[in-house]
């Protein structure tokens, strides 16, 4: 007997018992119960996020089924066999719209548990509107068309004009796939910080990364998949390879976290020539020269940056930075406020130095540090305050913005209400990456 392959085309049967042994559910039977109650019953309307109610009256999906919902119109995903609507939870989302149409009509169980807390998956329920139909054999299980495998899936899938631009060059990133990258050479900067240069699958490509948008790396650690989000530091337009500076968190280091960062360490032990997987376009958030931002969709305008940064947040913000100073004709002014817990956590210091001191009327970066440890310090002691900010960003007008990275809690308690103290409206005028 030969094992039929549905995802070739091929015609499958799949037989089925009534009933299952002992206690288990399942079978035919029960099946056609459920199918005659749910006829007669009236649905079962549940409280939504982003819409008041939805039907949760289970219903059955096939794979291609799923495989047509891959668009912002209607995004569906697969989470252990459970299929959900995400198209009513864009405009919401966290992460941004692309980081959901990244992973539409595909079963991404394993990347969404990578990055996602428990708190996350039980708000997915609110959008769950039927089950995946499984067979011995599905299409799901075959390395040609499984979003982690090397597949052919973007035969069937459906253009993200947010995503996708039109290149000069070839372009390394395809979205909703994976590509493997080569680590060609690593660096010591500091004790803690490495950079990272990774070869392109081919080496006549760019990465095709917009700028202030970021890649997911992807590893198998401890037999789980760990996905974290990196900014590159090289410029978009680097040909063949991308770089990454990055901050290693070391197990035994910092009592709240004392297993340190999955993915940093497991970076540092890569050795020279090994493959790392890379994803991506994600972010909302696109900066497009002169001034010119789109932001969910949407376009904003600013002359004046105010560009407020913590740890490795530095990163996207460094990123607009070197764009807009690599245009000869981008004029648009930058007002740096960087926060870290040393002198020596302070990435990219050089760079950032180099530039307020060769374009002074145009670069200014200030740092603000919890603890100094050198004499001498010119800069500021303690956190992100109302005060540094009035003294180091501009004043809010119809022609300033807000930039933001770092972690939530100086969102929250720092930036948030300082930059409102003095006349921002954080809604509009700050985006956060």
């Amino acid at each position: 007997m030969n094992v039929c392959k549905p995802h070739k085309g091929e015609i499958g049967i799949v037989f089925e018992h009534p009933t299952q042994p002992g206690n288990q559910s399942g079978g035919w039977m029960a099946k056609e119960r459920h199918l005659e109650i749910s006829a007669v019953a009236p649905p079962t309307l549940k409280k939504s996020i982003s819409t008041p109610f939805m039907n949760t009256a289970s219903k059955m999906y096939s794979m291609s089924e799923v495989r047509k919902h891959n668009s912002s119109d209607s995004a569906w995903i697969i989470v252990h066999g459970h299929i959900y609507d995400a198209s009513r939870f864009l405009k919401d989302h966290p992460g941004g719209v692309d980081s959901i149409l990244i992973n539409a009509g595909t079963d991404c169980t394993e990347e969404f548990d990578a990055i996602h807390s428990d708190k996350a998956k039980k708000l997915l329920e609110d959008f769950r509107i039927g089950e995946l139909i499984t067979t011995g054999y599905t299409s799901d299980s075959s390395p040609n068309t499984s979003v982690h495998g090397s597949s052919s899936i973007s035969s069937f899938l459906a253009p993200i004009k947010e995503l996708v631009q039109t290149p000069t060059r070839s372009v390394a990133l395809i979205p909703r796939e994976k590509i493997p990258c080569k680590l060609v050479d690593k660096q010591s900067i500091s004790h803690d910080v490495r950079k990272f240069k990774f070869a392109l699958p081919s080496e006549d490509q760019v990465l095709g990364l917009p700028v202030g948008k970021h890649i997911f790396l992807c590893a198998t650690v401890d037999d789980k998949l760990c996905m974290r989000a990196y900014t590159p530091t090289s410029t978009v337009d680097e040909v063949g390879f991308f770089e990454l500076v990055v901050k290693i968190y070391f197990k035994g280091v910092h009592p709240k976290f004392p297993n340190g960062g999955q993915m940093s360490q497991h970076l540092d032990s890569l050795p020279i020539g090994a493959f790392l997987d890379v994803k991506g376009p994600l972010g909302h958030i696109e900066y497009q020269g002169k001034g010119n931002f789109l932001v969910h969709g949407k376009q904003k305008f600013a002359k004046k940056l105010a560009m407020i940064a913590g740890g490795t947040g530095i990163t996207p913000v460094y990123q607009v930075m070197q764009s807009i100073l690599k245009d000869p004709e981008d004029d648009t002014e930058m007002y740096v406020v960087y926060a870290n817990r040393t002198e020596d956590d302070i990435l990219l210091k050089e760079e950032l130095d180099a530039w307020a001191e060769q374009i002074p009327d145009r670069v200014k970066v200030w740092y603000v540090v919890q603890e100094s440890i050198t004499e001498g310090w010119k800069y500021s002691t303690g956190f992100v305050t109302e005060a540094i900010l009035r003294e180091h960003i501009p004043q809010p007008s119809h022609t300033t913005l807000a930039l933001a990275c770092g972690p939530p809690p100086m969102i929250q308690f720092a930036i948030n209400p300082n930059l409102e103290k003095m006349g921002y409206d954080i809604k509009e005028e700050l985006l956060v990456f």
